[in-house]
């Protein structure tokens, strides 16, 4: 048995590679911190979520290791995630998002039931990688032909560890993986006010995170409050979500029907 990741039940099996250690495996948490600016009002949950995938270009952190791909920064936990942000740019407005992967709920509510396959990037450094290329200094042979193999494996993302939290894990999700996440809770925290005005929004629940759908049609709008955007429910993303959740339902009322026999 390998080394879990902090933000994972333990017990989840490393896989060996001939150059990478893989892991296949869930029941993880995951955090994102960004920092919280006004035009973020109004926009439903589903909205800031889908912000949270970007496309890379020259002017992106990191665009020359993985050129045009759709990536997404996250973190082991809400402290980690602070660090991060923060240390790139410094207010207390911000919105944390906490995701986990919506296949080993209880009631998931995406069709991916892919378990995460992710490279274990803290087993050879790879934080150094992305440490050189944010100081804009070459990788040397080694280190492209580690990119190289990641880019042959097509995770769904890869785990680094944090330079600004002691012990903290960082994540890097590609668009394959980041779909698999479903979220949890967003918190808006506007701490550079006196009030330090602080909401969240839910949608998930329980220790089984059992899902509420409706949560990604919520909004935070000024200051700090919550409405609801009633148009999200004929939206394509809700309706998927709530058949794949019937079916989630259906299919634990069978397999409890089958217990009881």
């Amino acid at each position: 048995m390998g080394e879990v990741f902090p933000n994972q039940s333990y017990g989840q099996q490393i896989y060996k590679h001939r150059e990478l250690p893989i892991l296949v495996g869930g029941e993880f948490d995951f955090f994102r911190c960004i920092i919280f600016d006004e035009c973020f009002y109004d926009k439903t949950v589903s909205m800031l979520h889908a912000g949270n995938l970007r496309i890379r270009n020259g002017n992106n952190r990191y665009s020359s290791i993985f050129p045009y791909e759709k990536v997404s920064y996250w973190a082991d936990s809400a402290s980690t995630a602070r660090a991060e942000v923060t240390f790139h740019a410094k207010s207390n407005n911000l919105i944390t998002f906490w995701a986990y992967d919506d296949a080993t709920s209880t009631f998931p509510t995406t069709t991916d039931d892919e378990s995460l396959y992710i490279i274990d990037g803290r087993q050879f450094g790879f934080d150094e990688i992305l440490w050189k290329d944010e100081n804009n200094i070459a990788l040397n042979k080694n280190e492209k032909e580690i990119i190289s193999l990641i880019v042959q494996e097509e995770p769904d993302c890869l785990a680094y560890s944090s330079k600004r939290h002691n012990g903290g894990v960082n994540y890097l999700f590609f668009e394959k993986g980041f779909r698999k996440l479903s979220l949890r809770q967003v918190r808006l925290r506007l701490g550079n006010r006196n009030a330090k005005n602080t909401n969240s929004i839910y949608c998930a629940g329980g220790c089984d995170y059992i899902p509420y759908i409706e949560g990604y049609g919520y909004y935070f709008s000024s200051v700090a409050k919550v409405g609801f955007d009633k148009s999200y429910l004929q939206s394509r993303e809700y309706l998927s979500r709530k058949n794949a959740l019937s079916q989630s339902y259906r299919r634990y009322s069978e397999a409890m029907k089958h217990d009881q026999t």
